[in-house]
């Protein structure tokens, strides 16, 4: 059985490691990519943080544009998924409240006392250039309407499909001209949010991407560390908050 595994930790930070490393358990949220079964599988214990959840919902949003496998959810609260023991079994079993194998570091010492610096040092770097952008992103109405009217492809396959609002959203999202050296991975529209989906994020005029809604949030609170927001406004409404990354 051909396997990829990637354990989310605590903070958050995925850490792709070997078969024999992985202990499933309640604590336990363990991406499992199978190139047998064409299925990136999230493996979800009862006792997982929201922010690992929402962390393992990032991580698998990538792995299926990498592989273009489809992505299952197999959750110990709602039992484990009949297709999933195999697998389970080939990694040891579950090991119920049992506390999970501690998680390998790769070779720059996380581990060591030397772990806060780094954290602290690079901060400074990103909030002056995350200020930056937010600033420029905050678009006219006049603006926006110029743009929608001379630069939306009305054929773009995103928009096929999509519910009015939405689509009145997506349309604002054509016609901005991107922050430079970022892609934008989410979309907070009305009460959802939509993982932005494609081969080319960092332009989204050319509408080479697509929508895919987040249908089982996590309750609590999830710091945005690594993302500034672009806030979508047209007649004085809020449309939606796109969510944009440096690359």
């Amino acid at each position: 059985m051909l396997l990829d595994c990637y354990i989310i930790d605590e903070e958050g930070e995925d850490i792709k490691v070997e078969t024999s490393e992985v202990k499933l358990t309640s604590s336990s949220l363990v991406i499992v990519v199978s190139h047998t079964h064409h299925i990136n599988y999230i493996f979800k214990g009862a006792k997982v943080s929201i922010v690992q959840k929402f962390a393992s919902a990032r991580k698998a949003s990538a792995l299926r544009l990498q592989h273009a496998y489809k992505t299952k959810h197999v959750e110990e609260t709602e039992g484990i998924d009949q297709e999933f023991i195999p697998i389970m079994e080939f990694l040891g079993g579950f090991h119920g409240d049992a506390e999970p194998a501690e998680i390998p570091k790769p070779a720059p010492t996380k581990n060591t006392a030397t772990n806060a610096p780094p954290k602290v040092a690079s901060p400074p770097k990103t909030p002056p250039k995350a200020k930056s952008p937010e600033k420029k992103t905050i678009t006219p109405t006049k603006t926006t309407k110029t743009a929608a009217t001379t630069e939306i492809d009305l054929d773009a396959p995103v928009l096929v499909d999509l519910p009015p609002k939405l689509t009145k959203v997506v349309k604002t999202m054509l016609s901005l001209e991107p922050p430079e050296g970022s892609s934008c991975d989410y979309l907070i529209a009305g009460a959802k949010l939509y993982i932005i989906l494609g081969d080319n994020k960092t332009d989204l005029r050319k509408g080479n991407f697509r929508l895919e809604e987040i249908t089982t949030l996590p309750e609590g609170v999830f710091p945005a560390e690594n993302y500034y927001p672009r806030i979508l406004v047209s007649k004085q409404k809020v449309l939606g908050v796109e969510l944009w990354a440096r690359r």
